[in-house]
């Protein structure tokens, strides 16, 4: 299995609501950055429960068809470069928002190890707000 299809999985099985199927792709020994900005960032988390309880559930509760779309899924050696774009409706404003994104993926035996998000978090606060 390439590492790009690591994070695929990872892709689908948020998008289906696939628990499970997030924490079987993440390592125990993690490191997740969620941009600067974004409204789910905390520092640098490092528990797979953390990107359950810190980003998925917190994304359920706040907007209506969410959704991390993945245009382009490049495997670049020790990286993975994933470029996209997020879309949702916010419950809180009606507001929707588009905004594109690039997430940097380390995997290792299988496994994602390390995600750093880079968006423009500006795009997602004024849907919230």
């Amino acid at each position: 299995m390439q590492k790009s299809d690591v994070v695929s999985a990872f892709y689908a099985a948020v998008a289906a609501g696939d628990v499970p199927g997030v924490l079987g792709v993440l390592a125990e020994r993690l490191e997740w950055t969620e941009a600067a900005g974004f409204p789910y960032f905390s520092g640098t988390w490092r528990n797979p429960m953390d990107v359950v309880e810190k980003l998925l559930i917190p994304i359920g509760r706040d907007w209506d068809d969410f959704k991390a779309a993945p245009r382009e899924i490049l495997d670049l050696g020790d990286r993975v470069l994933s470029l996209g774009t997020y879309s949702g409706i916010s419950k809180a404003t009606g507001k929707a928002m588009e905004a594109p994104f690039a997430h940097i993926w380390r995997v290792e035996d299988g496994r994602i190890t390390r995600f750093d998000m880079y968006t423009d978090t500006k795009l997602i606060a004024d849907a919230m707000q």
